[in-house]
């Protein structure tokens, strides 16, 4: 049976693929395992997109019949490193080629690129690269991305890939790229909705949760932090240090808040409201991991003091952890809506926060916090707050406790509603 024939045969494959939204790195492994089983000397295969993330510049999938298929990600300054400026890649993307082959060994050999004398030194001897253009992120008013799919394949034959090899990839490409066009769309899509809506909102903004009004309620340990004078450095720091101050802030607070397994909910102006959901209704777990990201907090404003932060402004910020639930949906109007974190507790640890700034402790928490914290926690104050009916004790770790004369000195209490930022 010739190639053209079995050919049409993956193109089926590939075109049913294309109708359950297939995961890029098993098509493609499956994909290489099939071409190599009809008979084309397949040893190496890699295809490539650009992507949209604010971590990621591109994304890989390399395939050995050793090894199978792995996917990779390059970061921006990767994507833009000499070693990708170089490549086969990188040059047939200026230059918008469609094909481009290169023999590694005899007589006819081009190895006008450093990744090719690799291949050559490893045992290849025909090196075929095909790309295929689309659109991602196609809108109204707006173009898209132009991105789309670059793909090499390589044999270690003897004799190199035939013409029917050639044109049998050169068919494939297109095919795959077409099966693989939904996927990218819909991977673009999660990684741009979990960077600006957080994973929760953004998977059930996905999901369909998107009529103003749906929502649910999460118990969840809270936290809110702010940054300290931030209405003065706006007003006197040059504005480039002011945005490299905030983002050297929101590394200090929100990143620990990620890696403790917690959520943005949101960035208000400088503030953060994260959450750490609590599960099965025990909040140790959830109180534990806030804890450890405070710590980590503290940590990392000592040592941004040590280092330096941008225009060499002071980096104080205030956290205030509480345990409640948390009315989490969509809040705004049917044309412009908000996946927000809202209700009793959101109000409440934003005030905690605040009586940071009047205690002069960088770290409050509740008493239902601090009961189950795994820190040594004791009383900080007791503060009456704005539009609260009551007086509420408030917690800080040992290290941020306050002198006796300053803990005598809070006995009657603090005010906290419009404090000074």
């Amino acid at each position: 049976m010739s190639h053209a024939t079995l050919t049409a045969e993956i193109e089926s494959w590939l075109i049913d693929k294309a109708l359950i939204d297939p995961d890029i790195t098993a098509l493609f492994e499956k994909l290489c395992v099939r071409l190599s089983a009809v008979g084309i000397p397949l040893d190496r295969a890699a295809v490539s997109w650009p992507t949209l993330h604010p971590l990621f510049r591109a994304e890989l999938v390399f395939w050995t019949h050793e090894n199978g298929a792995a996917l990779e990600q390059y970061q921006h300054a990767e994507q833009a490193g000499e070693k990708w400026l170089k490549s086969p890649f990188h040059y047939a993307h200026t230059k918008g080629l469609k094909y481009m082959r290169r023999r590694l060994t005899g007589d006819v050999a081009l190895l006008d690129f450093d990744v090719l004398e690799d291949f050559r030194d490893k045992g290849f001897t025909d090196y075929l690269l095909t790309s295929t253009d689309f659109r991602i992120a196609e809108v109204e008013h707006f173009a898209g991305g132009k991105t789309g799919i670059l793909a090499s394949w390589s044999t270690k034959r003897p004799s190199g890939f035939s013409d029917d090899d050639l044109d049998c990839l050169r068919r494939i490409q297109k095919v795959f790229a077409a099966a693989c066009h939904a996927s990218i769309q819909k991977r673009v899509m999660a990684n741009l909705a979990n960077a600006y809506l957080g994973s929760t909102a953004g998977w059930r903004v996905l999901a369909g949760d998107i009529r103003r009004g749906d929502g649910d309620r999460i118990p969840a340990v809270v936290w809110y932090s702010d940054l300290r004078g931030s209405t003065r450095l706006s007003d006197t720091m040059d504005a480039d240090d002011y945005l490299a101050l905030l983002n050297r802030y929101f590394e200090c607070t929100a990143q620990p808040i990620i890696d403790q397994g917690g959520e943005i909910l949101n960035f208000i102006g400088d503030g953060v409201l994260g959450i750490f959901p609590i599960k099965s209704g025990c909040p140790v777990d959830a109180v534990a991991r806030a804890e450890a990201a405070a710590r980590e907090a503290m940590r990392l404003a000592d040592e941004a003091a040590k280092t330096g932060t941008p225009g060499e402004a002071p980096l104080r910020f205030g956290i205030g952890l509480a345990i409640g639930e948390v009315m989490f949906g969509n809040i705004g109007v049917p044309s412009r809506l908000a996946f927000s974190g809202i209700g009793r507790i959101v109000n409440t640890v934003q005030r905690i926060e605040t009586a940071t700034k009047t205690l002069n402790i960088p770290l409050l928490a509740t008493a239902e916090f601090a009961e189950v914290a795994p820190g040594d926690w004791g009383v900080a104050g007791s503060v009456t707050i704005q539009d609260f009916d009551r007086a509420l004790d408030v917690y800080t770790l040992t290290e941020f406790q306050p002198s006796p004369a300053q803990a005598a000195g809070l006995g009657q209490g603090a005010s906290i509603g419009t404090a000074a930022e």
